[in-house]
């Protein structure tokens, strides 16, 4: 009988259990793999978060270039005749966006890193002092007609002098380039947030506020361009009407309304093929 049990204890044939085999151990179970999965997707939340901070540093220095840099320089050495009176349409508002994000915005995001939840509802009560970048952006059509009268010149100067890398040009566009990207790295956050599981609602509201602030800026800008555009002389110069005027070729969305001889016209944009305005009347157009 013993020999019998040796036998079939040395049989390499019979299925047996060795301790030092952990492939069973290893497996995870369903819940694990749900903690892990979760787990990847905070960590790419809390990186859209740093995306969202680490750029917003970038975006207060830049600032700091125009209005420490910039717009200190002028008010110490004065500007050129030519351009008294100017140096105002040149910059807006501009100083008083960079002081709000130096010294509030700025800080309130980084306190987010430690709190999450902040996020939402720190859009949310910014949005009427969000609208200081609606200003900006009315005024940023004059500013380009001044900055390129004197790009090459006074202000390539000052550039060189102050020893900036970017022209003043990419410096005043930078807010407008800002409010735009707050509401691409709110939808990437309210997505990793929504596949954790964890409660969006004040996040989903945050991203309708920064939908609708660029929307007016984009609005506020087209208007800022139409000002000063005399319709009867381009129509006089061009020896077209009105019907005809509205470029097909360029496939604009057509954004601003506007009287013009009792009549409600619409206004595409400027396009970028024969530099003149896009014109329509309200209903139809047969060129389109």
């Amino acid at each position: 009988i013993p020999s019998s049990l040796s036998v079939e204890q040395g049989d390499s044939s019979s299925p047996s259990f060795n301790p030092s085999d952990n492939s069973l151990l290893s497996s995870s179970s369903p819940m694990e793999e749900m903690d892990e999965r979760r787990t990847s997707i905070l960590k790419k939340r809390h990186y859209v978060l740093l995306e969202l901070v680490e750029t917003e540093r970038d975006y207060v220095r830049d600032l700091g270039q125009v209005v420490e840099g910039y717009m200190s320089r002028m008010k110490e050495e004065g500007v050129p005749d030519d351009m008294k009176g100017k140096d105002k349409i040149v910059f807006g508002n501009i100083h008083q966006i960079y002081d709000w994000h130096k010294d509030f915005f700025l800080g309130e995001l980084e306190k987010c890193l430690e709190d999450s939840d902040r996020l939402g509802p720190l859009f949310l009560k910014q949005e009427r002092r969000l609208n200081m970048y609606v200003v900006y952006c009315q005024n940023k059509p004059k500013s380009e007609h001044v900055v390129s009268e004197y790009i090459d010149t006074y202000f390539e100067d000052l550039k060189q002098h102050l020893g900036h890398r970017l022209q003043i040009s990419d410096l005043l566009i930078k807010p407008v380039q800002r409010i735009m990207k707050y509401q691409l790295l709110l939808k990437d956050f309210l997505k990793h947030s929504k596949k954790a599981g964890l409660e969006s609602v004040e996040l989903e509201r945050a991203l309708e506020v920064m939908c609708i602030v660029p929307k007016r800026c984009n609005d506020m800008m087209n208007v800022g361009r139409l000002q000063g555009f005399d319709v009867s002389n381009h129509i006089n110069e061009s020896n077209t009407t009105l019907e005809s005027a509205f470029c097909a070729a360029c496939f604009l969305i057509p954004s601003i309304w506007f009287i013009f001889r009792g009549r409600l016209w619409l206004r595409a944009a400027c396009c970028s093929r024969t530099r003149s305005w896009c014109l329509t009347q309200r209903e139809g157009c047969s060129a389109v």
